[in-house]
């Protein structure tokens, strides 16, 4: 089943019908009344109401919706755009089934209740890690970590099944890469961004300019050209994931690659036209 594109429905309680049986396409397990489960002032009534074209949907709810349903950043615009009555809906760029390619695992921001989790599961797989265990791990990671959160992280990723004890008792990812979907854009997923952020800050003047690249850009964009900026920079994701794939057994050093698409101030996409 194709990822449902709002443009090729009438209305939203059409599409938003259509993102619920995408998603339990890929996940059997999904279900409007698990999902709507504390959300705010958005019961699984409610919502029931909505996909029946019984109510409609108010941008009070908006961000609820896109959490129940999965919706990416750019889905979110092209819906709150709808909602404003600014602008049609925006054919969205494809978007790879993530589930179905290689040895890629979809996890819920769980994964992040803890920022460092991520950097310790990839860390189990350097060179140093394997060969020395944790005494290496708190070494390749202690300008970021103390001991005592290495060790809960640890526990946390062994509990949850994100890595496991080998034959040789030693530790090892039971995927190579993890993915967290953009949609989900919790305080787990943003306090993980804030700390990445607060790495790279601090590794402009920790490390020299053949260890690391550093790049910023300013453009100016509107409504179908961030859009078309949000499809290139998900293509370039799915390139580096792919990289990662590939490359699952490359284990010297740690590195973090991050993408920031953000404004830097004045009106929301799609008001200005609204306020005019």
């Amino acid at each position: 089943m194709e990822r449902p594109q709002l443009n090729q429905h009438s209305d939203l309680a059409s599409y938003f019908r259509a993102m619920a049986e995408f998603r339990r396409q890929l996940d059997p397990s999904f279900s409007v009344a698990s999902a709507s489960r504390g959300e705010y002032r958005c019961s699984p009534a409610l919502v029931s109401l909505v996909l029946s074209g019984k109510r409609h949907l108010t941008l009070d709810r908006l961000g609820s919706f896109c959490h129940i349903f999965g919706l990416n950043p750019k889905e979110r615009l092209q819906v709150k755009m709808v909602l404003q009555g600014a602008t049609p809906a925006i054919e969205t760029p494809a978007e790879v089934n993530l589930k179905q390619t290689g040895r890629r695992r979809r996890v819920s921001s769980s994964l992040l209740k803890d920022w460092l989790n991520p950097y310790v599961k990839d860390a189990i797989r350097l060179e140093s890690v394997r060969r020395t265990g944790l005494r290496a791990m708190f070494i390749e990671l202690a300008n970021i970590a103390s001991e005592r959160r290495i060790e809960r992280a640890i526990k946390f990723l062994r509990h949850h099944g994100y890595i496991k004890v080998n034959e040789q008792g030693q530790l090892v990812e039971s995927e190579p890469l993890a993915i967290v979907p953009d949609a989900q854009a919790d305080k787990h997923i943003k306090k993980f961004h804030h700390q990445a952020l607060n790495i790279a800050q601090r590794g402009l003047t920790e490390f020299d300019v053949d260890e690391r690249l550093a790049q910023a850009m300013i453009l100016p964009l509107d409504a179908h050209t961030y859009i078309e900026m949000v499809g290139m920079i998900r293509e370039f994701s799915e390139r580096i994931q792919k990289f990662a794939e590939d490359h699952a057994q490359v284990d010297r050093r740690l590195y973090q690659v991050i993408v920031h698409l953000t404004p830097t101030g004045g009106a929301k996409i799609g008001q200005l036209k609204k306020s005019q």
